[in-house]
């Protein structure tokens, strides 16, 4: 008796959980759609895809995500990746993207990703982020891509050679990210470099070998990071002239080894980060050279970080500071990494011209055999 009591009550609550499962499921369906398209826009691709099988109504949810993610790198079935984003471009239809992400190697379906590109553009993409890998010299974006009217957020990452149309239009464009990829020539790079709304540019390891001089002039432009490749090999050795041209940043990051000579004109700037890794350098004179005409691009800075380096390699080109380095606006100089030797005369010139100096701070910083993790001082008598 009490064995087929207690299965009795057992069937009562199975049966009563069930009941509870499916109203809540029912409770979701009875969700408006919009908001369950919007639930369903925060999940990944495949995950959204899935929900296709809880009942007709989310059947087809998945085909309005604005979001699609692809990431292939690490999939051990390249094949299935690749037809999987294919079939979900062709099944979801014409509804908007707002961010497409694709991350696989290239290989040997190039013309299948430049497909995919184009249905992104066609179907108003805004934020479009590209990581490809093994790509062949002769690929070539679609020509759509460059005169995308909806583009915001636009990044490559790309070891190839940027092949860019004569004509660019790009007139939404607020952010820029180019990774890695080899520029073809001064006309069309500096297209690229120039358009009307773009707010924040960044130019990491890229190849300027093709390049002789280009201009950065975005009138909106507020915050610009090129970071040069460290090793001085060949290829990113050609030094090209980069005139970066009234432009007011609130933030300017310069790294690397000045291959390639920068410097504002007409332009103003906040706060400035410039990093210099001069080791084994066998042009200290060209450096010091490119050095003194950056710092003296920036005389407006009122927030800069140095590394040791950027005033040592002054030293090389000691005549170059009989023409003053002002920093009437500078009230903050901050050194980092490295030994920073006090005899100086760059570290010296830019203290004495910089009137309005309120804190110097060093940061892991070499004093001859005196280690600094972080010394800070205050310096109102200059």
């Amino acid at each position: 008796m009490k064995a087929n009591s207690l299965i009795r009550k057992t069937k009562r609550k199975k049966l009563k959980a069930g009941k509870e499962t499916d109203c809540a499921g029912k409770s979701i369906s009875n969700l408006p759609e919009e908001v369950l398209e919007h639930i369903v826009s925060f999940l990944p691709i495949h995950e959204a895809i899935r929900t296709s099988i809880l009942s007709k109504k989310w059947q087809n949810l998945w085909k309005s995500t604005p979001n699609l993610s692809f990431d292939g790198r690490d999939s051990p079935k390249r094949k299935l990746f690749m037809d999987f984003v294919e079939r979900v471009l062709v099944l979801r239809g014409p509804s908007n993207i707002e961010t497409f992400r694709l991350s696989c190697e290239a290989k040997d379906d190039q013309s299948r990703i430049g497909t995919w590109i184009s249905a992104a553009v066609n179907r108003n993409v805004k934020d479009l982020y590209l990581v490809l890998s093994d790509i062949e010299s002769s690929f070539v974006f679609p020509r759509c891509l460059f005169n995308c009217k909806t583009l915001t957020e636009f990044e490559i990452d790309m070891l190839f050679i940027l092949k860019l149309p004569s004509s660019i239009s790009l007139p939404c464009l607020k952010i820029l990210s180019l990774r890695q990829v080899t520029f073809i020539d001064d006309q069309s790079t500096q297209q690229l470099f120039s358009l009307p709304n773009l707010v924040e540019l960044e130019i990491y390891e890229c190849n300027w070998k093709n390049l002789v001089w280009v201009t950065i002039c975005a009138p909106k432009l507020q915050q610009l990071a090129i970071y040069e490749s460290l090793e001085s090999t060949p290829a990113n050795s050609g030094g090209c002239h980069v005139r970066i041209f009234r432009t007011h940043l609130a933030h300017f990051s310069c790294c690397g080894t000045l291959w390639n000579e920068f410097c504002l004109d007409e332009s103003s700037v906040v706060e400035t980060f410039i990093f210099l890794n001069s080791d084994g350098d066998r042009r200290p004179r060209e450096t010091a050279c490119r050095s003194y005409k950056l710092l003296q691009g920036i005389s407006s800075v009122k927030t800069l970080y140095l590394t040791t380096d950027v005033v040592d390699v002054l030293d090389h080109a000691s005549d170059l500071l009989a023409f003053p380095l002002e920093f009437r606006n500078l009230t903050s100089l901050i050194f980092e990494s490295d030994e920073l030797n006090l005899h100086s005369a760059g570290f010296w010139h830019i203290i004495y011209n910089s009137p309005n100096l309120r804190s110097l701070y060093f940061s892991d910083v070499t004093f001859c055999t005196l280690q600094v993790s972080s010394f800070r001082c205050e310096v109102p008598f200059l």
